[in-house]
């Protein structure tokens, strides 16, 4: 009998061990959620030296890399206000824009790469920003500035050794975006009233603004710059007459496609490699199950086949390049490597690492993210992510991730959230819902007016899959997500509360009512284009009360977890201060963090930090 009991003890003693050892071995929150040490690399026009942001003193601070013998030197030495931006003006000279203060007020000012001295350019009461592409020609860039009116921002030719501006445009109040031609004459506007967008376009700078492409937010055209055959001409992406965004060319005499350049039968284009002073286009990217890219350009093609011979698989990003497109500085990650900055040598074929992302996380350390599908009940095929913990064995806990907006479906790569939660035992699935951009405008209009049922039974039949493929343990599913995630977590928890153990909210929507009314500038159209995407709080108030978690705190049956800030202007903190103490009334645990720094997404480090330590607290007490 003794020995009976002596075996179960020792038994359960060695579990003990082995659990509190797995949570001792977990990986810390601030391995995670740090800030990169360095970042904003540029490469000056002659590919000998490479300029880059690091903290000195506690604000960031210009250092140059001298590609000659790879060593650094620091050129600013700022300790009251950091460096925003930098721009090499020639092979001599930065210019760089500092940390704005609250309120409006602009500093540019130019350094020295060798001897360091500081010269002001522009000292503005307005808030100054760049005009894209940022380009020096004749010692002149392009700035927009909002000098006359705080809501509109004017375009200006700016000479960055006078320091003297002209204006080159003014903004009627609508316009979003200036785009200059190859020469660096300012020749295309795009206004927009937030539901229908028209791009403007003028010969010269001397001539006035003449409408050439009207569309609307449901069918709309991405203007990317001038071509190089035709100062007329210009490449553009575009859904119009099609499901899916192509890259196209358009006649800015008609207004009429030229040319599609190329489309994918499966997913919307969308960043671009664009030559400014060329106008060529270099490459096009897209997401289908991992992300691709479409070349146009051979030696560019090359140069990046050649990069992956040094580091095979790894996903590469295109940062800056030299004036003879010989040193390239790229940027490589995978899903289970936060990755690196790299500098390249073209000619030479030599890759020089420039900075880990996150040299404390190893790839070992991570858990792969493995491209998913599955068919919803009505027969629709949808994709997702899902990253299960390295070793991890049969029915696991495991945590759904719903879509944080309209505008931002999951894509494959390295996610520190997904990353972090992974870590800690969890399967984690994320969700590219109907309803969500990426995927075309037909799957994309299927969540119109369907934020509360189309979308919502699209995780349902996720979480379903997940269940029916034994990777989760049934019992033990949680929910979380952000902003419009969070708002189908809520929603879940009302709708579904025995599909899941529990659910995490962070900075979610409460109210359909309050969220469909509140638009950033208070502006009509943006919210006539709200009551068509989410829905009319007048026509649809029945659909409203129903979908609103607000209404239904007596259906939630599980834990909750909801963090906040209470600067936050896109989800109602009061709202979500009675949904807290509605829940706590009908005994339902809560646990709530307010936080009064941050806004609907959390900024500062140490704010985040602690923001996942109590999420993954959550998920621990109610999951393992």
């Amino acid at each position: 009998m003794r020995r009976s009991i002596l075996f179960f003890y020792l038994i359960g003693l060695s579990v003990c061990l082995f659990s509190c050892q797995g949570k001792k071995d977990r990986l810390p929150a601030e391995l995670f959620f740090h800030t990169t040490k360095k970042d904003n690399f540029k490469i000056s026009p002659n590919g000998k030296y490479i300029s880059f942001l690091e903290n000195y003193k506690g604000q960031k601070n210009i250092f140059v890399i001298d590609l000659t013998d790879t060593s650094t030197h620091r050129i600013t030495a700022f300790d009251e206000q950091g460096v925003q931006s930098v721009l090499w003006v020639n092979n001599d000279e930065l210019v760089f824009l500092m940390d704005q203060d609250s309120g409006d007020s602009s500093k540019l000012m130019a350094v020295n790469r060798e001897d360091r001295t500081l010269r002001p350019i522009l000292t503005s009461s307005a808030r100054m920003h760049w005009i894209e592409p940022k380009q020096v020609i004749n010692n002149e860039v392009l700035v927009s500035l909002n000098d006359r009116d705080s809501l509109s921002f004017d375009a200006y030719r700016l000479n960055l050794l006078t320091g003297q501006k002209h204006l080159i445009a003014q903004n009627p109040g609508n316009v979003g975006m200036w785009i200059p031609d190859c020469s660096g004459k300012l020749r295309l506007a795009v206004v927009s009233d937030g539901r229908t967008e028209i791009i403007m376009a003028r010969d010269n700078e001397e001539a006035g603004f003449h409408p050439i492409i009207k569309s609307s937010y449901r069918a709309n055209v991405q203007p990317l710059g001038f071509t190089s055959n035709d100062r007329n001409r210009i490449y553009a992406l575009s859904d119009l007459m099609r499901d899916k965004l192509a890259l196209v060319e358009i006649d800015l005499n008609t207004g009429n496609e030229t040319k599609v350049m190329y489309e994918h039968p499966e997913v919307d284009l969308n960043a671009a490699d664009y030559f400014f002073q060329e106008g060529d286009m270099g490459f096009i990217e897209f997401d289908t199950l991992r992300p691709g890219r479409h070349f146009f350009d051979e030696e560019l093609k090359d140069v990046f086949l050649k990069i992956n011979n040094h580091i095979p698989d790894y996903l590469l990003k295109l940062i800056a390049r030299d004036s003879t497109s010989s040193g390239f500085i790229v940027h490589a990650s995978l899903d289970i490597d936060a990755g690196a900055t790299y500098y390249y040598n073209y000619k030479e074929d030599k890759l020089l690492k420039l900075s880990d992302d996150n040299p404390q996380l190893k790839p070992s350390d991570l858990a792969p993210m493995k491209p998913i599908t599955f068919y919803t009940r009505d027969g629709v095929k949808l994709s997702g992510y899902l990253t299960v913990p390295r070793n991890a064995t049969g029915k696991m806990p495991a945590i759904v991730i719903p879509p944080i907006g309209v505008n931002s479906r999951a894509i494959w790569g390295y996610n520190p959230e997904i990353q972090f939660l992974a870590s800690r035992g969890y399967a984690i699935l994320q969700v590219n819902t109907r309803g969500i951009k990426g995927f075309g405008k037909k799957q994309w209009f299927k969540g119109f007016r369907n934020w509360g049922t189309v979308i919502q039974d699209d995780i349902t039949d996720a979480t379903t899959w997940l269940i029916r493929e034994g990777i989760a343990d049934s019992t033990k599913i949680g929910i979380y997500g952000f902003s419009l995630g969070g708002y189908s977590a809520l929603h879940s928890s009302c709708y579904k509360p025995n599909l899941y153990a529990c659910a995490a909210s962070y900075s979610g929507i409460t109210n359909l009512f309050t969220y469909s009314q509140e638009d950033p500038l208070n502006y009509k159209p943006y919210r006539q284009m709200a009551h068509e995407m989410i829905g009319d709080p007048m026509k649809d108030s029945e659909y409203f009360r129903k979908n609103s978690p607000i209404f239904h705190t007596d259906k939630i049956k599980h834990p909750v977890f909801i963090i906040q800030g209470s600067r936050d202007t896109r989800s109602n903190v009061n709202e979500t201060n009675q949904f807290v103490k509605d829940l706590r009334n009908k005994g339902i645990p809560v646990t709530y963090i307010l936080n009064e720094e941050e806004g609907h997404q959390f900024e500062n480090e140490k704010n985040k930090i602690s923001l996942y330590k109590e999420l993954a607290a959550f998920f621990d007490k109610y999951l393992q």
